[in-house]
């Protein structure tokens, strides 16, 4: 049952991020690698995701 819950809250969540992320903010192909190269680096690396929220803040700032 928990597990069902879990998959609920994830896809909501998901839905939710989707919507203002995917259809409105990565307009151009610079955006959409901007955003994959911060994922990325959250992922594997785990470093403080205060310090790649403002390393992608400032390459997108230099870029656009």
């Amino acid at each position: 049952m928990l597990a069902g819950l879990n998959a609920a809250v994830v896809e909501l969540l998901t839905a939710a991020l989707h919507d203002p992320v995917f259809t409105e903010e990565l307009t151009n192909t610079a955006l959409l690698v901007v955003a994959a190269l911060a994922f990325v680096a959250l992922t594997p690396w785990r470093p403080p995701a205060w310090a790649v929220g403002f390393g992608a803040a400032g390459v997108g700032a230099l870029l656009f």
